[in-house]
């Protein structure tokens, strides 16, 4: 006699899970999430605009609305949701993605570069990802591209007073020695001033490779760079009110002698800094000696914290850090295959000299970024729906097993006791309020003699 009443709570059981997966599925955001599907975004508007009106705290709402203002052109409207979104969910990869693509639709280039660079510290590895790295790097040398034509172009209405006093541009150090061996630190110590220097919140540094592009377009040599003549112009058309410049002497019994200058971009005066003479291997203490040196002439205090982070050395070895030097220069000059196997080198000298592993990743972004193609953004946003669908369909299929395993066992998670973190890449269908179509008989033991 006991036996239909276990029938019978079996089925409201059952009855009850499709219940609610038919309400949830029938909802104003549910609806609108669909239309949104099907592409029709005036109908799905005015429904998730409904939907928020029902809740206007929930992210997915505001982040759908916005997609569908992005797909209708509604640039403003869709930054602003977007935005809303963010503000409530910030890791949530799905808007960050959609926020890039609106910056990007309104030409706002360094906006959508954030955007994307957030989207690529919250994405697991895959084809994707490399996808968006590719990106980053092509709207990286457009806008670099972009800010040195534009410079050139109206040069003759830049003024250098309107520059703000804070920024700063290193330029190349010269090998003055009969040294050739040491040519590669002429890009090396820049950039690792570059990177000292970047640490001082106070502080605006040009970025090496805006340098770089601004030599190619104006033919310029590096010796010519400080001139009396030009140092004016290049500190105007790289956005810089001072710049550093220098060379390098090899002196007798491996010491080195480093003398550099801050040259002002207004009146072109050139302030040598303190000289810096010790021994080549101990380089690296050179070199944090004239990052302090030009801290200095700024009259900046630094937190203890900027200073601890300045004083860290990449490496201990000299020869990965040439080899390191060496491989930037061919990363400037496109050679992508000899300064992989620079920055190899490097690694395999020590293997904990991360700049060098960051510098390997890069050179490898920047050949595909210059070998590929770039991606329209119909194209991008195709590719992330498939990224997207593939990671949240392997993902159901896996938590439904689990989940089976568990109703087996008598184990369902529970409320808060389900600690799983969301998909980076979500996209809404693995939501409590996303749409459920199908009915899930989940078979839950009942206690002996019910």
């Amino acid at each position: 006699m006991k036996k239909p009443t276990t029938c019978l709570k079996y089925f409201l059981l059952v009855l009850s899970v499709y219940m609610l997966q038919l309400g949830c599925a029938t909802s104003t955001y549910d609806r609108g999430l669909g239309e949104l599907r099907r592409q029709s975004y005036t109908n799905a508007i005015d429904l998730l605009q409904a939907a928020e009106q029902e809740d206007p705290n929930d992210f997915q709402v505001k982040r759908d609305l916005g997609i569908a203002y992005y797909e209708t052109k509604r640039y403003d409207d869709a930054t602003a949701k977007l935005k809303e979104a963010k503000s409530i969910d910030p890791r949530n990869a799905k808007t960050i993605f959609y926020l890039g693509l609106t910056y990007e639709a309104m030409d706002m280039l360094p906006e959508a570069i954030a955007e994307y660079k957030t989207y690529d510290q919250l994405a697991r590895s895959g084809g994707f990802k490399r996808k968006i790295s590719n990106r980053i790097k092509q709207l990286s040398n457009e806008q670099i591209a972009r800010e040195i034509e534009t410079a050139i172009a109206t040069e003759s209405d830049l003024s250098a007073d309107a520059i703000p006093e804070n920024t700063v541009a290193v330029l190349t150090f010269r090998n003055l020695g009969d040294t050739p061996e040491l040519n590669p630190l002429q890009k090396g110590l820049a950039q690792m001033m570059i990177t000292d220097l970047s640490k001082v919140e106070q502080l605006q540094i040009v970025e090496r490779l805006k340098l770089q592009r601004l030599l190619e377009e104006l033919e310029f040599g590096q010796s010519g760079l400080v001139e009396e003549d030009s140092a004016p112009r290049v500190g105007k058309l790289l956005g810089a009110r001072k710049l550093v410049s220098g060379g390098f002497t090899k002196l007798a019994d491996e010491r080195l002698r480093i003398d550099a200058a801050l040259t002002e971009t207004v009146s072109s005066e050139s302030e040598a800094l303190k000289e810096i003479t010790g021994d080549l291997n101990s380089f690296f203490k050179l070199e944090k000696s004239l990052v302090f040196s030009v801290i200095d002439e700024f009259g900046i205090a630094l937190t203890k914290a900027e200073r601890d982070a300045i004083q860290q050395i990449p490496t201990e070895s000299l020869l990965a850090f040439m080899a390191y030097s060496q491989g930037l220069d061919y990363a400037d000059r496109g050679m992508f295959d000899q300064a992989s196997a620079e920055f190899q080198r490097a690694v395999g000298i020590d293997p904990n000299f991360s700049t060098a592993r960051q510098g390997l990743s890069d050179v490898k972004t920047s050949q595909e970024a210059a070998a590929e193609p770039k991606l329209s953004t119909t194209e991008l946003t195709e590719e992330f729906s498939s990224e997207a669908e593939t990671v949240s369909t392997s993902s159901k299929v896996s938590r439904l097993h689990l989940t089976g395993l568990a109703a087996q066992t008598g184990q369902m998670p529970q409320g808060d006791n389900d600690t799983r973190e969301p998909l980076p890449e979500e996209t809404g269908t693995d939501s409590p309020t996303g749409s459920a179509t199908a009915t899930l008989l989940i078979r839950v033991p009942l206690p002996e003699g019910q």
